[in-house]
């Protein structure tokens, strides 16, 4: 049994009324960190669907110990590593020259390892701590910390170099 999930007794109410009020809440934030692992919107929908499968057959043995949107992350993670065990390490394609912050920062995402990214976007975008992804990512938490400020600096760099090019240069 997972550490991310307990056993739990009978509860009043369906099991599929239980699964739909408490998990299928989170199917638009799944799908988002669905989109930093798959390299398109066909194969994130495909991730999510096994996710929620996934889910699904747990939830009626098992209900999550603690934030059910970090359990459902841990079955996108572990759907992901199911998925295509040899993929693990592709990056998306690079987008021509970007126009705009919002680009740079977007190719800088897609050119870090998928792994790295849905960890920046777990701690980012989700707010999930650092113990919580490294029990979704099954990693120690020192990893996630170096994988972190690695993806950090990485966007820095790129938003700087950015900068630096969109700078006017002074007339001579």
């Amino acid at each position: 049994m997972s550490t991310m999930v307990r056993p739990f007794p009978g509860v009043a109410g369906s099991g599929e009324e239980r699964f739909e009020q408490e998990v299928l809440v989170h199917l638009d934030r799944v799908y988002a960190g669905a989109r930093q692992l798959a390299p398109d919107r066909a194969a994130a929908e495909a991730l999510v669907q096994r996710t929620f499968d996934r889910a699904y057959l747990d939830f009626h043995w098992a209900r999550p110990s603690g934030s059910v949107r970090a359990w459902l992350y841990g079955h996108l993670v572990g759907a992901w590593f199911e998925q295509d065990l040899r993929g693990h390490a592709r990056r998306r394609p690079a987008a021509g020259r970007p126009h705009s912050a919002d680009e740079v920062v977007g190719g800088a995402m897609d050119a870090l390892a998928p792994i790295v990214r849905i960890t920046l976007y777990l701690a980012d975008a989700e707010g999930l701590s650092k113990t919580e992804i490294a029990r979704i990512t099954e990693v120690p938490a020192g990893i996630v910390e170096t994988r972190l400020q690695r993806a950090h600096a990485h966007l820095a760099d790129r938003l700087g170099d950015w900068l630096q090019q969109t700078r006017p240069r002074p007339a001579a």
